[in-house]
């Protein structure tokens, strides 16, 4: 069965609106990494070796904000398509599960961090 060709022009605004929701995803995702990459490199570069404890913490904070970065790139992208076939099916569902792991994810990152900093000091 061949699939009919949608006129994606009815819907600019909804598909114009689903693009900016992914680059809102993809600075997100970047801006998680950074972050990752700022406490480690903070740490190793201006911290004195404090202990051992904060250096595997610095590490895991780094390797976490990597996963949840790349987590976010890579289900923006997901949502991207799925909502952009949703929205040429007029059958658009919002993404509850999506919003609540990436805050669990980014909450994580935040406590590790502030693990990290009552241990410095």
């Amino acid at each position: 069965m061949k699939k009919e060709k949608v006129d994606e022009s009815k819907y600019i605004q909804q598909h114009l609106a689903n693009e900016r929701t992914f680059l809102a995803w993809l600075r997100t995702g970047i801006a998680v990494v950074g972050i990752g990459f700022l406490a480690v490199t903070l740490h190793f570069n201006y911290g004195s070796k404090v202990s051992e404890v904060t250096d595997k913490i610095s590490l895991l904070m780094m390797i976490f904000a990597l996963i949840v970065g790349l987590s976010i790139l890579v289900t923006g992208a997901i949502s991207y398509f799925v909502k952009r076939r949703e929205i040429n099916e007029t059958s658009f569902r919002s993404s509850a599960i999506m919003i609540a792991v990436v805050t669990i994810a980014v909450s994580v990152l935040v406590l590790l961090l502030g693990v990290y900093f009552i241990l410095v000091l």
